[in-house]
């Protein structure tokens, strides 16, 4: 069941319900959800651009507000988990904020005439925003050998965590070399090697990875030589790892996600 926050601000005008009964809010235009009826009226309003959520990725986490003495908004500012909106109005007035630990706003309510007298909302947990589609698994390419890539090591982003991955593999003196993603815009969308035998092995080691991301492509870890491979399926994006190593890389294959940000070209 949603939690409901109070609303902030007068109770001037009727009061208004848009429910709970939503998985997320998706759009803010002109202070409120473009799917539900403005609230006030509409040509008082002063104009902003929409506030677009990119659904299941990203929800909003709370709205930033103030009201004036007479009880009336003065502005209002919405906060997601990626991004925050231009102020919309003035920051004059009693501030308050409309927020609960880890929960998202999916829907609101209030009191309002001809202004938004006051704003309140209900919260979901976050884990009802979770996909319940689960990553597709690409399986891990190259065999085992007894030289070549060393080591790898990736960092995740699970929520508002980092988790560090574990090494694969056993690293040399040299230490790793890093590729580093500018998060949350920038993400993985394949992966290129190269796999070959090595003198004195029995069988094939992966020699080179190059990581392409939806901006760009990373320089080559380790030799190109062999036969080359690649990682990646059209209209998706790489969100994990999994493989096989001991003292080498092994074998290396990916999981996968459907890409759903408003950037991604099919």
């Amino acid at each position: 069941m949603a939690q409901k926050v109070e609303a902030q601000g007068g109770k001037g005008g009727n009061q208004w319900d848009d429910g709970s009964e939503h998985d997320a809010v998706i759009k803010i235009q002109n202070g409120q959800t473009e799917e539900a009826p403005l609230r006030g009226i509409k040509g008082r309003s002063i104009a902003a651009d929409p506030f677009v959520i990119s659904h299941p990725e990203e929800h909003l986490v709370s709205v930033e507000g103030w009201y004036n003495p007479e009880g009336l908004l003065q502005g209002l500012k919405f906060k997601s988990n990626k991004k925050t909106s231009d102020l919309i109005g003035y920051d004059d007035g009693t501030h308050f904020t409309l927020q609960v630990q880890d929960k998202k706003i999916v829907g609101f309510h209030g009191f309002a005439g001809d202004y938004v007298h006051s704003l309140g909302a209900y919260f979901s947990p976050l884990t009802s925003s979770t996909t319940l589609t689960p990553a597709k698994k690409l399986p891990a390419l190259g065999s085992q050998g007894h030289d070549g890539v060393s080591a790898v090591k990736f960092e995740y982003v699970n929520g508002s965590q980092v988790v560090i991955g574990h090494e694969r593999g056993k690293p040399t003196l040299l230490g790793f070399e890093e590729f580093e993603l500018d998060y949350p815009n920038e993400y993985i969308t394949a992966v290129d090697g190269t796999v070959d035998k090595i003198y004195g092995s029995d069988s094939a080691v992966i020699t080179m990875l190059r990581f392409t991301t939806n901006k760009r492509t990373s320089n080559p870890f380790g030799l190109e030589a062999g036969a080359a491979f690649q990682l990646k399926e059209e209209g998706h994006k790489i969100v994990g790892f999994h493989g096989k190593a001991n003292e080498l890389l092994h074998q290396i294959g990916a999981h996968l996600l459907l890409d759903t940000s408003p950037q991604a070209q099919y």
